[in-house]
Order: structure tokens, then sequence, then C-alpha cells
């Protein structure tokens, strides 16, 4: 909750892949509330407020994921709405060309975005594909598997172009950034 609420003012894509990471974390405790609370809540040095303020945010999220019947995959229809808000602003910016910066870093990596798609034909957006791209590499790396340069590569300029998003995203949410 802490982690995610910092992440979520500083950088939402980095918001979007920790709550992914959350979710796989909560599918591995099975949603035992009792196993999450004794492995995720007890590691944070909280006061009680703060501490039970951290287990209702995971309840939530569990009861979330239950009504929503994710527990064994998919992602949590706010998390499925923000990436959809976040691409509805990269199409805005590619359409006005308002920060020509943000149109050439997109250029960049539009061949990899349609080789995504090739690969991911479900995928409903150039964000969605690169986020989800981004949690598996990530996901590959913490399983110590061999990843090839050219998919480290295309990851870090994919990195590049949602960074450069975000940021612009963060700026249009506090009104320092205007079409």
């Amino acid at each position: 909750m802490l982690v995610a609420k910092q992440k979520r003012k500083e950088n939402i894509t980095e918001y979007i892949l920790y709550l992914y990471q959350v979710e796989d974390l909560i599918r591995a405790f099975k949603l035992d509330m009792n196993l999450i609370e004794e492995r995720l809540v007890a590691n944070y040095k909280a006061d009680e407020k703060t501490s039970a303020a951290i287990a209702d945010w995971y309840k939530n999220l569990v009861v979330m994921m239950e009504k929503e019947n994710i527990q064994q995959h998919g992602h949590l229809q706010f998390l499925t709405n923000l990436i959809a808000d976040v691409n509805d602003f990269h199409l805005k910016l590619m359409e006005t060309e308002e920060d020509k910066m943000y149109v050439q870093t997109f250029k960049t990596v539009a061949g990899l975005v349609n080789e995504l798609k090739a690969k991911n034909p479900n995928a409903k957006n150039d964000v969605e594909l690169g986020i989800t791209a981004i949690y598996g590499f990530l996901l590959l790396k913490m399983q110590q598997k061999n990843i090839s340069i050219d998919t480290t590569e295309a990851i870090k300029r994919i990195s590049k172009w949602l960074s450069v998003l975000s940021k612009l995203y963060k700026d249009f949410e506090s009104g320092d950034f205007e079409f």
C-alpha cells in the first residue's frame, strides 16, 4: 500500500507493474489473508494503525480478485481501465504531436510494438503490450532465465518510451501539461 501510493504519484507504469507483482504475490499465497498478513504485512515495520491499513489494502485486493474471478490469472479491472486511460493519453499525444520528443521516442519503438501485437493479438492497446513485455521480462529475470541481448535491448527501448509517457502523464494529471 505504501509503495503503491508512492509509485502512483511518481510513475504510472511502475505503479501498474508493482500491482501486477502484488496480484501474483496474492495468488502465490492462494488469496489466504492469514498467509498474506504473516508473510507480507508483517514485513512492514510500522505502527499498529499503519499495519492495519496495509492489511486492509491487501484484503480489499483479495476481495476484488475474487469478485472479478481472477484468482488464477488476469488483472484487476481498475488496472485494465488505468492502462486504457494511459493509452488514450498516448494516442492523443501521437495525434496532436503536442510533445515532439514523445512522438519521436514512440516512433523508435513502433516496430517493436507491432512485433508484440503479432505475438499477443489479444492485447487491447500499445501501452498494455509494453507493460506486459516489461513484466514478462522481469519475471524471466527473477527466474534467472537466459535472456538474449536483443530482448534486453528491446525492453530497454520500451522502458524508455513508457518512462517518457509516464512523465508526461504525471505532468498532465498535475496540470503541468495540457493539450
